[in-house]
């Protein structure tokens, strides 16, 4: 694990949702020595919480709801640099306009 990143027990940034998708975010680092951004994807079960790694097909429509939730919460943050948080803005915009046609 790098050095600037928590351990595996502090408390995540964030917890983002799509579906029966969970995405925990860690956000380490300070103002001069830059930060960094790590996070996993696990399905979370909603009737016990039980939580698996290993995703299904039909977890795929959620998935790319989820990469869209992570690009803007990320974009939404003003601690990347200006053209990552521009391209992943665009990016976010790009995965809402697909998620929002499928039915």
């Amino acid at each position: 694990m790098p050095r600037n990143m928590p351990p595996t027990t502090s408390k995540p940034y964030a917890m983002l949702g799509a579906g029966q998708l969970v995405s925990a975010v860690w956000k380490a680092g300070d103002e001069r020595a830059g930060w960094s951004y790590r996070f996993n994807v696990y399905r979370m079960s909603g009737r016990d919480g039980h939580v698996e790694q290993l995703l299904r097909p039909t977890d795929v429509q959620d998935l790319v709801k989820l990469c869209q939730v992570l690009a803007a919460t990320l974009a939404d943050d003003g601690c990347i640099p200006t053209r990552q948080r521009r391209a992943l803005a665009n990016l976010a915009a790009k995965l809402d306009g697909i998620t929002r046609t499928e039915t």
